[in-house]
C-alpha cells in the first residue's frame, strides 16, 4: 500500500476505499509491463470515475521492494490467495479492497493512516515534530512521491498531472 501510495500519490482514503478492479496489469507498445490505476479524479470523485494513470516496472536497478508494478502484482496474487472466493475469471469482484482488512473488508481512513505512521516509523523516519505535531499524516505519500518523482527528474507538469493537481 506503501510503495503504490507513494508512486501514485494517493491519500489515505483512496488507498483505504481503492477497489482491486480498478488495477490493471498490462504490456505497453513496447512490451514492458505497466501498472494501471483508475483513481478519482478529485476529492469529488469517490467512484474513480474520472482519470487512470500509469506506471511502467522500474525493476532495472533490481529493487523489486520499490517498484510500483510489483508492488501491485504482488498485493493482487495475495488477494487471490487469501480471498479466492472474490475473484471470477481472474478478474477480483467489484467489492474486493485492493488493501483490505485482514477479513476481506475496506479499512478505516484511520487504519490507513496509522499503516503509514508505521511504515514511517519503520524505515526510520522522525513521526514527531518537536514542538510534538504529527510529521507524517495520510497525505505523507502524496508529498513523498512527489518528491521522489522530482528527484528522479519527473517534469513538475508530469507530477501535476499524476497526483491530480491543478497548480
Amino acid at each position: 500500500a506503501v510503495v503504490a501510495g507513494a508512486w501514485f500519490l494517493t491519500r489515505e482514503v483512496e488507498l483505504s476505499t481503492t477497489r482491486a478492479c480498478l488495477v490493471s496489469l498490462e504490456k505497453s507498445a513496447a512490451l514492458e509491463d505497466v501498472v494501471r490505476w483508475y483513481l478519482p479524479a478529485s476529492k469529488t470523485d469517490p467512484e474513480a470515475c474520472g482519470v487512470s494513470r500509469a506506471h511502467g516496472c522500474c525493476c532495472t536497478s533490481g529493487a523489486r521492494t520499490s517498484c510500483p508494478y510489483h508492488a501491485i502484482e504482488s498485493q493482487l496474487q495475495r488477494l487471490k490467495r487469501l480471498f479466492p472466493g472474490r475473484w471470477v475469471g481472474g478478474v477480483p469482484s467489484q467489492d474486493l479492497p485492493l488493501f483490505p482488512a485482514a477479513d476481506g473488508s475496506v479499512v478505516s481512513k484511520e487504519k490507513m493512516t496509522d499503516t503509514i505512521v508505521e511504515a514511517a516509523r519503520r524505515l526510520g523516519v522522525q513521526v514527531v515534530a518537536l514542538d510534538g505535531s504529527a510529521r507524517v499524516s495520510g497525505h505523507s505519500l502524496r508529498a513523498t512521491g512527489a518528491q521522489g518523482l522530482a528527484r528522479a527528474g519527473v517534469d513538475v507538469w508530469a507530477i501535476q498531472l499524476l497526483g491530480r493537481w491543478g497548480s
